[in-house]
């Protein structure tokens, strides 16, 4: 069997639109996928302003993201302005995660509980980020010293120039002693996108915790066990977001670290490539109106091509905790974390030193029947329709095609649609599963349960007795 190879498109737009989805699923989700938000109460503000104003009302005018190569991705008219990349220097990045609750009517501008700083040195083929604690005092320009998480709040609500970016990157950039060049902002949706666009994020689980299903936080919440195992989107969201741990804030803190991390090394990873290339256009149509940037279209293309050459080892990640910061309560009695501002620098100045690890060169080309054998992937097929035999016959023709089915049965219920459920994110079975059975991404479903006996579970449904490519490889 040939190397699989994802098809190559001449047509300019439609590559532009994957060079578009790589940067953003290789660099935005591996370097932040920050949103790990709260049930937050309001911002306390300055005592000449009135929370009660704090409205959406407030906001400036929204447009849609422009698509132009040469103008920022950007929603709102108060954003930094364009800025030329310039990839022979280090670039900062100020990544953050925006929790807008929009279902709830007049939120506000959002909040940005969790808060990273990122750096990319194409020319050193370094990378790296640190992420500051939500509760950090800090000087926010213009208005004094809140807790960081509230410099968004004050900027977007107040007509700071560039908004709620603008003064978060100034805030960030003075605590670190640089200055911040773009800004990444992504909300909850596009965090479940990206997770779900690579099969699910691997994380081992430390301990029992229970997470909200949802971005509401509503309804019941699903307990994960301690272990290795895959997370959708959704609850991979919970598990980010969650405090009910001991360490609270700093656990929480840890755990966007884990799936960072866990993120970062299947997406740079050869085996993920091929799957997420074909997703590109429906990753950047779900992801159009979730992310917002001040870099352009040709930015992104240019920086996609640039961490190509970037070993995924390379990328260091620090969390900035105690000693460095000091638990107390300020004058206002708010709990905060008073910074020790020569150590933070420090600890930023020391991971941009760390050289980096060169990107081994691949002993030969390994094909797409190699990946599949070594997912070793149990794979269930279930009969939902009235027609006997369907499952077995079914089976039969996907083992012939190199599919490994290793159990046959009759499913509880009749569907009407043919599913597939994957429990474990083994994405090369997956794709082999659906070319073979000629369906595309809609048909398949991410679930997580620790008590199910197969790695991916196929439902027949009337469907496929209508219309199934069996007949053809007779």
């Amino acid at each position: 069997m040939q190397a699989y190879q994802p098809e190559n498109n001449t047509s300019p737009d439609p590559i532009k639109r994957i060079l578009l989805g790589a940067f953003l699923v290789s660099v935005v989700v591996t370097l932040l996928l920050a949103f790990c938000s709260r049930k937050s109460p309001s911002p306390t503000y300055p005592e000449n302003l009135d929370n009660e104003t704090i409205s959406t009302s407030l906001l400036s005018n929204q447009d849609q993201p422009s698509l132009d190569d040469t103008r920022p991705l950007q929603t709102n008219a108060n954003r930094p302005g364009y800025k030329e990349l310039d990839l022979d220097k280090t670039v900062y990045f100020l990544l953050t995660g925006l929790d807008k609750r929009e279902w709830i009517e007049d939120f506000g501008p959002g909040l940005t509980d969790t808060i990273i700083v990122a750096f990319l040195d194409v020319q050193e083929k370094k990378a790296g980020l640190i992420s500051i604690p939500r509760d950090t005092w800090v000087e926010v320009p213009e208005y004094g010293p809140y807790k960081i998480n509230q410099a968004f709040s004050l900027g977007e609500a107040y007509g700071y120039p560039g908004g709620g970016p603008s003064i978060l990157m100034d805030t960030a950039g003075n605590l670190l002693g640089i200055d911040i060049d773009y800004f990444v902002q992504v909300d909850f949706e596009a965090f479940v996108v990206l997770v779900d666009a690579v099969n699910g994020v691997m994380v081992d689980v430390p301990q029992e915790i229970l997470v909200w299903p949802n971005a509401e936080m509503e309804g019941d919440k699903k307990r994960l066990t301690p272990g290795l195992q895959v997370l959708p989107g959704n609850l991979a969201l919970g598990y980010v977001r969650t405090r009910s741990t001991e360490e609270g804030d700093f656990g929480r803190t840890k755990r966007q670290q884990q799936v960072l991390v866990g993120l970062q090394k299947k997406i740079f990873s050869q085996e993920i490539l091929p799957i997420v290339i074909p997703r590109l256009p429906s990753i950047y149509r779900d992801l159009y109106s979730n992310i917002e940037t001040n870099l352009t279209l040709n930015q992104i293309i240019s920086l996609g091509w640039a961490i190509r050459d970037i070993n995924p080892q390379s990328l260091q990640t620090r969390i900035i905790k105690e000693p460095v910061v000091e638990a107390g309560f300020n004058d206002r009695d708010q709990y905060v974390l008073f910074p020790d501002i020569d150590q933070i620098r420090t600890i930023w100045h020391d991971i941009q030193e760390i050289s980096a690890t060169p990107i081994p060169e691949p002993t030969h080309e390994i094909t797409l029947e190699e990946y599949i054998l070594q997912e070793n992937s149990s794979i269930s097929v279930l009969n939902g329709t009235s027609s006997p035999g369907l499952a077995g016959e079914t089976a039969d023709f996907l083992i012939a095609n190199g599919v490994n089915i290793t159990e046959v049965g009759n499913s509880d219920k009749f569907k009407d649609q043919t599913y597939i459920y994957d429990y474990t994110g083994n994405p090369y079975t997956i794709q082999s599963i659906l070319d073979v059975m000629n369906y595309t991404q809609n048909r398949l479903f991410h679930r997580s349960d620790p008590d199910t006996t197969a790695d991916i579970v196929i439902i027949l449904g009337a469907d496929w007795i209508q219309e199934n490519p069996m007949a053809e490889s007779d």
